[in-house]
């Protein structure tokens, strides 16, 4: 009697897909608090103004803030694989507290608290892939799992579609909280002690005397690149917000149907997606200091083209180039630090980063808000010298990666 082998996966493949699934819930939480902000304005028992709705987007960004630096550091004293499970539980719950919110301060409250297990997703969600993945496929598995924040955005979107007619605002929040509780959760809980045990996940600073931890993060010319890190990722929270968030209003005002903008939008977010996967696998074949000022270099030159009338085929060609050289950078950007630093301290720098970074995030809507009178060259003209600028910075201050740590290539049954 013969029996059938069992399907092994790769242990770094599992923690890759739920890592996915965890930051394509981020990605929706970003995306659908502003599908929900015409039914909040909506409701006649708030009487909420558009200011108002600003300080409660704004909340989730402060927490976001906190989060992804304290989370930074408590990855590299509890590891990862805890920190992972403690952002997706913290984040779901602070969503379903969302939808429950009697009022319009305690739902700003509920943003806070989400934003602080969102910001610290993010990190713990990079430093659990690096650790687990093949010494050659690092960038590439950390891309790819980060293309879940575009694909959170678009299930918002159709989320949004399905249900803010019939169940309102809070059917979009609910479901953002529950699903990720019910099902990244209890398989993490399951299955990511075996796919990513402790002695893989760096636990090793809680054994460390503080100092020394520090040293290893700032000294080497580390608080140089720890600096530069952080304008480069700003530069591109800047581009990726503004861009995203003011994208369809310039391409509308130079002309175009709101239709047509809205196409654009999509072309520039599926050139997102590609560039994340197509850079990360270019950084592991010639490392990401060269993919992220070259992906800058071009992200510019094509926002640059935008402010042109081009012909049609170009002109979706240079929409697909700018969203790859922009948000479809950022990967990159947080897989080459991930490999700069010493992965005792890997958590720590990626919190700082991309915590401080963020604020980035916060300029640009507003950036785009004060362009938003001014003529297309104008508009596009600033983004693409913030492009410029990031790729000089990255070719200035950022050095080849430093540390190599040994792969770790294990399979599980599932």
């Amino acid at each position: 009697m013969t029996t059938t082998p069992r399907l092994r996966v790769p242990a770094f493949v599992s923690v890759a897909v739920l890592a996915f699934i965890a930051i394509s819930a981020d990605g929706y939480d970003l995306a659908i608090f502003g599908a929900a902000i015409p039914d909040l304005l909506a409701d006649p028992d708030w009487g909420l103004t558009p200011a108002r709705i600003g300080v409660i987007a704004s909340t989730a960004i402060v927490g976001m803030c906190l989060g992804s630096i304290a989370a930074g550091v408590l990855a590299d004293r509890f590891g990862a694989r805890r920190l992972f499970l403690a952002c997706v539980t913290w984040f779901s719950v602070g969503m379903i507290f969302c939808a429950a919110a009697p009022t319009a301060e305690l739902l700003g409250i509920a943003r806070f608290v989400a934003g602080v297990g969102l910001g610290g997703l993010g990190p713990a969600a990079i430093a659990l892939t690096m650790s687990v993945a093949p010494h050659d496929r690092r960038n590439f598995l950390n891309g790819v799992m980060l293309t879940g924040l575009p694909v959170g955005g678009i299930v918002a979107a159709l989320s949004a579609l399905a249900f803010l007619d019939g169940g309102g605002w809070r059917a979009v929040f609910l479901i953002g909280g529950v699903i990720p509780l019910l099902t990244v959760v209890p398989i993490g809980a399951a299955k990511l002690k075996t796919w990513a045990p402790d002695s893989v996940v760096s636990t090793t600073v809680s054994r460390q005397n503080v100092g020394v931890s520090l040293c290893a993060l700032l000294g080497d010319g580390g608080a140089r690149a720890l600096a530069g890190f952080v304008v480069v990722t700003g530069c591109c929270q800047v581009l990726s917000y503004g861009l995203l968030t003011w994208l369809p209003q310039i391409m509308k005002s130079s002309g175009y149907s709101l239709g047509s903008s809205l196409v654009f939008l999509i072309v520039f977010s599926i050139g997102a997606m590609a560039g994340s996967a197509t850079g990360s696998w270019a950084a592991d074949q010639m490392g990401g200091r060269r993919v992220t000022i070259a992906g800058f270099a071009i992200g510019a030159v094509a926002i640059f083209g935008l402010s042109m009338h081009l012909p049609q085929p170009i002109l979706y060609l240079s929409l697909f180039l700018a969203g790859a050289g922009t948000v479809g950078i950022q990967p990159v950007v947080y897989g080459f630090a991930a490999l700069y630093f010493p992965a005792n301290v890997r958590g720590s720098a990626l919190g700082f980063i991309g915590g401080i970074g963020r604020i980035g995030g916060v300029c640009g809507p507003i950036l785009g808000g004060v362009l938003a009178g001014l003529p297309a060259l104008a508009n596009f003209s600033v983004f693409a010298g913030i492009a410029a600028f990031a790729s000089l910075l990255s070719l200035a201050v950022l050095t080849s990666r430093r540390h190599e740590p040994a792969p770790i290539n294990t399979t599980v049954p599932v």
